[in-house]
């Protein structure tokens, strides 16, 4: 575990270490994060929305990959690159307002081979990315054969409560997650 001091950007959605997301910038103080990382050449800390009943705890330290702005609402977008997950040790705002936290970086989960078992996970996400060309475009080198890269990718898509993702997301490989995928791809909807 390593100690980082990053500027935070507070989101609903999370994102995993080697994921890609697209994310809307509000004018304001997400603005003013992003702007204030890119000029000092900093990568960011996306976490779970601080009004979140849990809090931000664990989030992604992420890399700015790209950025557009819609000419007809000017709002920002940028697509980010989830680098490592961390816990956050304090948050405070620094000198010129932006929000930063000190945290401690996680350990990345090992990369672990497809069982027969957790193919189901493979098959599915593989029918998404097909149904869903935007998803599949953000992975340029998806890895299926990997269930580390799988959990993540099904973290960051399903609607699973944010206590239960930030659970799963601290642990220390991705056993409990395949686990729980599986189990929720078996029980009837």
């Amino acid at each position: 575990m390593m100690t980082i001091t990053l500027p935070i950007l507070f989101n609903n959605r999370h994102i995993l270490p080697s994921g890609r997301l697209p994310l809307r910038v509000t004018p304001g103080e997400q603005l003013n994060t992003v702007k204030y990382a890119m000029r000092n050449g900093m990568d960011l800390g996306v976490c779970m929305d601080e009004t979140s009943p849990i809090g931000a705890g664990i989030g992604t330290r992420v890399k700015i990959e790209d950025f557009s702005l819609a000419p007809e609402s000017g709002a920002l977008t940028i697509t980010v690159c989830g680098q490592e997950s961390f816990v956050i040790d304090t948050i405070k705002e620094n000198d010129v307002g932006i929000v930063e936290a000190v945290c401690q970086t996680l350990p990345a989960w090992p990369e672990r081979a497809v069982s027969n078992d957790a193919q189901p996970l493979a098959e599915r996400l593989l029918i998404m990315f097909e149904r869903y060309p935007e998803l599949s475009s953000l992975h340029k080198k998806p890895n299926f054969d990997d269930l580390s890269w799988l959990c993540q990718r099904w973290l960051e898509l399903l609607p699973i409560p944010a206590s239960e993702k930030q659970v799963l997301m601290a642990a220390h490989t991705c056993s409990d997650t395949a686990e729980y995928l599986l189990s929720l791809m078996k029980e009837p909807h």
